[in-house]
């Protein structure tokens, strides 16, 4: 399972794990879940809460998201000065 994030035109997938023994979760492709639901993992058969597995997908998201636009960034500002002297 996948968790999409984006920050204009940056785009970064974050895979979703089990909180208790931290691989991807396998599912079939027409499962779906929803706030409140608990997501049995094939792995360990732990069962995780799905809100909690989005927040932790979104924090990773954000942290890795923040890397990329300071490389970016860093990049372009250090062309921009690269090309003034």
């Amino acid at each position: 399972m996948l968790f999409f994030h984006r920050v204009n035109s940056i785009e970064q997938k974050v895979t979703l794990v089990c909180l208790f023994c931290g691989l991807p979760f396998q599912r079939p492709e027409d499962t779906e879940y929803a706030s409140g639901d608990m997501i049995e993992c094939s792995e360990c058969g732990e069962f995780n809460d799905y809100d909690s597995v989005i927040e932790v997908a979104k924090e990773k998201g954000i942290t890795e998201l923040s890397k990329e636009v300071k490389h970016q960034l860093k990049e372009e500002f250090g062309n921009l000065f690269k090309n003034k002297f």
